[in-house]
């Protein structure tokens, strides 16, 4: 009996103590990829839930600068979350011309927010 309710109060406690994804990744990222960074023991998921906030920010296109080859978004949105373009975020950098402004959308490499978080600690 003991034993029992052991091991149940330890399968409540692993759950309790996974971190889970942010409901605002589901617009960028499957059911099934969620589930898989939220197993994938390397902070991942902790780096997405931080990266919803923190990875995107909006620069001034440097003056004489090609961005031509920047993909281009056509409808700016309010908010600053990659999540809002469904993008995910990625090995590198990524910039985006915002379409009718001298504007690009700068995300955050999964690097860079790593080393933001680990700065933070």
């Amino acid at each position: 009996m003991k034993k029992g309710l052991l091991i149940i109060l330890l399968a409540f406690t692993q759950q309790i103590v996974a971190q889970k994804a942010s409901p605002a990744l589901s617009e960028s990222y499957t059911d099934r990829e969620l589930k898989a960074l939220e197993q994938d023991n390397q902070g991942t998921i902790d780096v997405l839930n931080y990266a919803v906030d923190h990875a995107c920010y909006i620069i001034r296109i440097p003056e004489g600068k090609d961005v031509s080859q920047f993909p281009t978004i056509l409808k700016p949105k309010e908010s600053l979350r990659f999540t809002d373009y469904e993008l995910q975020i990625l090995d590198r950098t990524q910039y985006f011309q915002l379409a009718g402004k001298n504007e690009l959308l700068v995300v955050k490499s999964m690097n860079i927010l790593k080393l933001e978080i680990q700065n933070k600690k």
